[in-house]
């Protein structure tokens, strides 16, 4: 298994930020000149796939001082579940000679989509997907390479079902450290599956992250939304890379969004990120709430209990100790109230039941708010939905409903 590259989250660059007005090879001159350390080479034509480009690309970019971390392969040039059976050998030879070129160049991450969802549409097709993976792998290990496959919407890693199928057979499908994943967000959202729960299902297996953000304005307008810089979309990228950190992964996070060479884009995304990374690797007793919980919080106070488990849910799924089971409760509770608002008297009593039982475990106080009070009004509320029944709930004194107030300084 390639030894561990990084003790730290950071920012990286893939070569396809720059293209198409920058050649593969040229970039890392380019950014070396921006501070750039890590990089992602994304090989886009079948001569970049060769292993005299990958040789030159990679000793270029270290006479720069900048570390090729990785090769993003380009997936429709290795055909491997076709129909014709010369061009699925040939795609496997092509690709068999990239392991070559990556283990001799000592680049431990090839990047890999793996067939198209049109080539294997379902899990009990993926027979010929697992036999490739396999052989891949063992190659991959000889040369001291791990293959990574990518959570892309179009292709066999697409949703969340289907990562924790394939972490599931990993160990059957090579040796240790022959076989990981690439993580996207971007694509985990135009795939409309849960980047929290990607994630949860590539922790332990997590060799690559592409940085990339998106709106939900741009995901409802268009089938294919542009990538946008992080922090100029709708992803919450502290919690996000809290729960990167816990999936385990220390390295380079590669941007991938398009920008031109003037530098500005990574300038832009480093002054948004670089700080995001601070808070994780020094956290300070009495460190103030997380910004999600903070908005969470905002729009429960609001009534706007459905916005604010959108909110909260980001926290939850990020945070990986006690507190998680806190913002769960907080969630819970306002999605409650949220049934009973809607006519669901038996939603409303089994989430707020659920709700208080988990903030309950964190009386009188935490992290600032008082809990106390929120698990007593939280529990009036309840006992009026019980009182009233499935017929009366339109009597609710919403008077009554919590309000949690955050601590002074946040």
């Amino acid at each position: 298994m390639p030894q561990s590259i990084s003790v730290a989250l950071r920012v990286g660059l893939s070569t396809g930020a720059l293209y198409p007005g920058t050649s593969t090879e040229r970039v890392a001159e380019i950014a070396a000149g921006w501070g750039v350390t890590d990089l992602e080479l994304m090989l886009q034509t079948p001569g970049e796939h060769a292993p005299a480009f990958v040789r030159d690309a990679v000793e270029r970019a270290r006479d720069q001082g900048v570390a090729v971390r990785a090769l993003h392969a380009y997936q429709q040039f290795f055909p491997m579940f076709t129909p014709y059976s010369r061009r699925t050998d040939e795609a496997f030879e092509l690709f068999a000679a990239l392991i070559e070129a990556a283990g001799a160049a000592e680049v431990p991450v090839i990047v890999w989509h793996g067939p198209s969802r049109d080539e294997v549409s379902a899990l009990d097709q993926w027979g010929p997907f697992l036999t490739a993976t396999s052989r891949l792998a063992e190659l991959a290990h000889a040369a001291g390479v791990t293959i990574a496959l990518e959570n892309v919407s179009w292709c066999v890693l697409a949703t969340v079902r289907d990562c924790f199928a394939f972490a599931n057979r990993l160990p059957e499908l090579g040796p240790p450290g022959s076989l990981g994943f690439t993580f996207d967000p971007f694509q985990a959202l135009k795939a409309r599956a849960n980047p929290f729960m990607i994630l949860n299902a590539m922790a332990g297996h997590l060799v690559e992250v592409h940085l990339a953000d998106v709106s939900e304005e741009a995901l409802d307008a268009a089938p294919h939304p542009p990538r946008a810089l992080p922090g100029r979309g709708d992803i919450p990228w502290s919690a996000l890379l809290r729960a990167i950190e816990g999936a385990g992964y220390r390295g380079p996070m590669m941007l991938e969004t398009p920008f031109n060479a003037d530098g500005d884009g990574w300038r832009e995304t480093c002054a948004f990120i670089d700080p995001l990374i601070a808070a994780l690797a020094h956290p300070t007793a009495g460190a103030p709430l997380p910004p999600g919980v903070i908005e969470g919080i905002e729009l429960f106070n609001a009534g706007e209990w459905y916005e604010a488990h959108e909110a909260l849910e980001h926290e939850w799924h990020a945070e990986r100790g006690e507190d998680r089971r806190l913002y769960q409760g907080i969630l819970q509770i306002g999605v409650g109230l949220h049934h009973a608002r809607s006519g669901n008297h038996r939603g409303a009593v089994l989430l707020l039941t659920d709700g208080i039982e988990k903030t309950a475990r964190f009386t009188p106080a935490h992290r600032g708010l008082d809990i106390a009070r929120l698990v007593r009004e939280a529990q009036a509320c309840l006992d009026q939905v019980i009182t009233l029944g499935p017929d009366r709930l339109t009597a609710f004194d919403w008077s009554l409903v919590p309000v949690i107030a955050l601590p002074d300084a946040h």
